[in-house]
């Protein structure tokens, strides 16, 4: 019976979060990065924080973490306009490991370093797709409030870059 009710806990959570990133669109029929990374961060977070704990632990580090995760994904999309993306995928591209590629973007005032890890083969929707793991450090430069996400992203069969788990 708990594991029934924490099992619905996390279903309504998680599609609480999907309902909620959707009101913001402004009437636009495309979702925003903001929106689409707080799904993603909390989908990821929430699986990362269902890891640890036990039983109502369990849940309630569940719910934690797909709250925490979809925070700090958002406020990550909410920064990153096209332009930034573009410089994400260029360096995802052909950027060596390890070596660090940084821009500014005055249009958001953020300042950005992103250093892609590795390249692997992986595998997304049960198909073979090129990886890669990377850092990125954001700085609000308004603020000067740092950010720092490491994250996966791989090729979809359209040849762009997706974030995974």
């Amino acid at each position: 019976m708990t594991s029934l009710f924490s099992k619905s806990l996390i279903i309504a959570t998680l599609s609480s979060t999907l309902v909620l990133a959707g009101c913001g669109g402004g009437g636009s029929n495309n979702i925003s990065n903001e929106q689409l990374n707080t799904i993603v961060g909390s989908v990821v977070g929430g699986a990362i924080g269902h890891q640890f704990g036990d039983g109502d632990g369990r849940t309630v580090m569940t719910i934690l973490g797909a709250a925490v995760g979809g925070y700090i994904a958002g406020q990550m999309g909410r920064k990153m306009n096209s332009s930034d993306q573009r410089k994400v995928s260029g360096a995802l591209d052909n950027t060596p490991n390890y070596q660090k590629v940084s821009w500014n973007n005055n249009d958001t005032d953020s300042e950005y370093d992103f250093t892609p890890i590795n390249r692997y083969e992986g595998r997304v929707n049960g198909q073979r797709a090129q990886c890669r793991d990377y850092v990125i450090n954001v700085r609000d430069k308004n603020t000067g409030q740092p950010m720092k996400v490491q994250g996966r992203a791989c090729r979809n069969t359209r040849g762009q870059w997706i974030p995974v788990k």
